[in-house]
């Protein structure tokens, strides 16, 4: 899969820059999979045993990957975000890939509330993105997953992690900032990091649904920093090599975040009993 998802998202970069895209197309070129999406895809990929056919929901996740489960597997994978961003680019996208329309349809959905029908997916997935929503719309983010999902499915989300509960604010400068509402000092909500209760009570239990697996992932290096790699290390020059960076400087995924100095991410697998 890594390498399948590295050459689809550099094949991005060129069909983006051939359409004078310049922006978005250098930096799929300069940074095809990012050092953490690297990482959390590959524990979607792997634990996901996603198949042709299937129908997939994707909620707010990077959209690389539902064009490689649309394109590569072969599933039927509708990939949704709160904004229209990604709209017109990955049709473009979808389209000079030689992915039908009909496997892999695009749209706006709030993860809070969404449009689909009980038990419509056997497959729902989440990388990097529950985190981000205030207040306690992570929890209803976690029931909407469990509600479309059907029995017998699979819900894959990948989230921050640390020991202890932690929110982190900045300023208003990515695409979501207007749903996280303005603080007094010019900050928003930007994401949470979880702590093991936080997922047990924020996730899996408004979820309704079993926890088949719950892992944790840290890095090798920095451990006694609260900054991670990513935020010390330059896209430019080093993006092309992220993924083999991420197989080096990440730990392996273990189900006790106590064994890890410095547990940054958890995965967590959850199923609905058929």
């Amino acid at each position: 899969m890594e390498l399948g998802l590295y050459g689809l998202s550099l094949r991005a970069g060129y069909h983006l820059l051939a359409a004078r895209r310049w922006k978005r197309g250098l930096r799929y070129l300069v940074e095809p999979v990012p050092y953490w999406r690297s990482l959390e895809f590959r524990l979607v990929w792997e634990h996901g045993d996603f198949r042709a056919g299937e129908r997939v929901l994707d909620v707010g996740s990077p959209k690389p990957f539902s064009l490689y489960l649309a394109r590569s597997v072969g599933a039927v994978v509708d990939s949704t975000d709160i904004e229209d961003y990604f709209i017109d680019e990955f049709s473009l996208l979808r389209r000079a890939t030689g992915v039908p329309a009909e496997r892999m349809p695009i749209r706006v959905e709030d993860g809070r509330r969404l449009s689909y029908a009980d038990g419509q997916f056997d497959k729902v997935y989440s990388v990097s993105v529950i985190e981000h929503i205030p207040g306690d719309g992570d929890s209803e983010c976690a029931r909407e997953l469990g509600r479309v999902l059907a029995p017998g499915g699979s819900c894959l989300i990948t989230v921050p992690f640390w020991p202890s509960s932690k929110d982190v604010y900045r300023k208003p400068d990515f695409y979501w900032s207007g749903i996280s509402g303005p603080e007094e000092d010019g900050l928003v909500f930007f994401q949470r990091r979880y702590s093991a209760d936080d997922l047990q009570q924020r996730l899996i239990e408004p979820s309704g649904l079993v926890a088949e697996k719950v892992l944790y992932v840290g890095e090798r290096v920095m451990a006694r920093s609260e900054s991670e790699v990513a935020s010390v290390m330059p896209r430019i020059g080093l993006g092309p090599v992220h993924p083999l960076i991420s197989r080096m400087l990440h730990t392996p995924a273990t189900d006790d975040w106590k064994a890890l100095k410095k547990p940054l991410c958890a995965f967590l697998k959850l199923t609905k009993p058929a």
